[in-house]
Parts: C-alpha cells; sequence; structure tokens
C-alpha cells in the first residue's frame, strides 16, 4: 500500500465532516453510529489509511485533550477509546495489502502505559505495507519483551509510549536490548505522545528513528530495509 496520503481538498473536507461526526459518536459512547461513520467515508472515496490518521487518530488526541483538561471523565475516555478499538477491527479486513515484503517488525507498548488503540493502528497500517508485524500490546514488562524479542528475532523493535514519565521504561528496555544482542541488536523506533512532548528524548536513548504519526512511521520503516541481514537507512 501507499503511506496514508494527505487528502487533498475535497478529501480534507469529507475527512474533517467524518472526524466530527465520529468524535460525537465515540463521546456519546454510540459504537453502531461509530462504526457507520467511518465506512460512510470509505463509500464516499475516502482513503482507508487517511480514516485511520485523519479520523480515529486525531478524534482520539481530542479526547485525550478533553480529559486531560477534565472535562470528560475517565470511563467516558475510556469507552471512547475502547469503541475507537472495535471501530479499528472493523477497518482491518478493508486495508489494502502490499505485495511488498519488507521485514519483521516486533511493536510494543511500554511498561507503565494502559491504551494500546494506537499502537493496533500502526501495527495494522504497517502489517498492510508489507510488513510481518507481532504486537504485543501495552503495558508490556521491559523482560517479557527482551524475550519476545529472542522468539521473533525482528529487524526492528517498535516502543510506543504515551506519557512522559515512563520514558525512563524505554530507556531502560533500550539499554538491555543493546547489551544483550550487540551488534545483533534489532534496529529500535519510537512512537508516541512521550515523543511529540519531548523530541529531545529520542536522540538522548540512541534510537533508531522515531515516528511522530502513522504517516510518519510507514515512512520511517520504509528507510529501514535489508542489508546483510540488518536494517540500515537508506
Amino acid at each position: 500500500m501507499t503511506e496514508p496520503a494527505a487528502a487533498g481538498a475535497g478529501a480534507a473536507v469529507l475527512l474533517e465532516e467524518t472526524k466530527a461526526l465520529f468524535l460525537e459518536a465515540i463521546l456519546d459512547g454510540d459504537r453502531a453510529s461509530a462504526v457507520r461513520v467511518a465506512l460512510r467515508a470509505l463509500e464516499a472515496g475516502a482513503d482507508i489509511g487517511d480514516v485511520y490518521v485523519d479520523v480515529l487518530q486525531e478524534s482520539l488526541y481530542e479526547v485525550g485533550r478533553l480529559w486531560e483538561a477534565n472535562k470528560i471523565s475517565v470511563a467516558r475516555e475510556h469507552l471512547a477509546t475502547s469503541i475507537s478499538q472495535f471501530v479499528v477491527g472493523q477497518l482491518y479486513e478493508r486495508l489494502p495489502r502490499s505485495t511488498a515484503v519488507r521485514g519483521r517488525l516486533l511493536l510494543t507498548g511500554i511498561e507503565g502505559e494502559m491504551h494500546q488503540v494506537g499502537g493496533n493502528m500502526v501495527a495494522d497500517i504497517l502489517e498492510a505495507d508489507g510488513w510481518t508485524v507481532r504486537f504485543l500490546g501495552s503495558n508490556v514488562p521491559g523482560p517479557d519483551i527482551l524475550d519476545a524479542v529472542e522468539d521473533h528475532k525482528p529487524d526492528v523493535l517498535g516502543i510506543s509510549c504515551t506519557m512522559l514519565q515512563n520514558i525512563p521504561h524505554v530507556a531502560s528496555l533500550v539499554g538491555s536490548v543493546r547489551e544483550r544482542y550487540g551488534d545483533r541488536a534489532p534496529l529500535v523506533v519510537l512512537g508516541g505522545c512521550a515523543f511529540r512532548e519531548s523530541p529531545d528524548s529520542v536522540a538522548e536513548l540512541g534510537a533508531d528513528g522515531w515516528a511522530p504519526d502513522l504517516r510518519a512511521a510507514v515512512i520511517l520503516l520504509r528507510g529501514l530495509q535489508p542489508r546483510g541481514g540488518r536494517k540500515e537507512a537508506v
């Protein structure tokens, strides 16, 4: 598949209207309406990758902002997230699949992270783009992630972190991966709200790259193609 493309003027209007309706549906706890809104956008010609990015992702960002501003309760935020997760599942089978074979990716939420819908969307988009993806979910202890690296032998380890206070867990994991595997270590890429708020921490952690959103994740990972059994930027 191509990376989710920034929408043209007509598509942008459709996506903006869809986002408003989708956000209203998930804040109202209306799962059926949320599904209908997303599918109707596809029927109207919207690119499914753009729906992931400009509707679901942006709506979840807004839900997070509302929660941080104490404008919605934890229960309402969890309900909106749960509905969005369900919609992601409905869209998964509709993603166009690339014939490319790009490599193995292990994706995980760091210890202390509770939500995984964003990671699910990244996993779906990258799988559709030709990666063999193993998504561990959220709140995975570091030793278990290391065991998964041993089991799956990924070319790339993707780590999601949404809260600044969990960055030390990321630092510990990256250090452990490098210490345990040395030259055999997978490349490490980062994503999540924590790194959008603190981009300098990416270099401090010694990661091989980071992606601020779904579109950037596709582009970043495409630039990490195999050479001699290891992935390097191209």
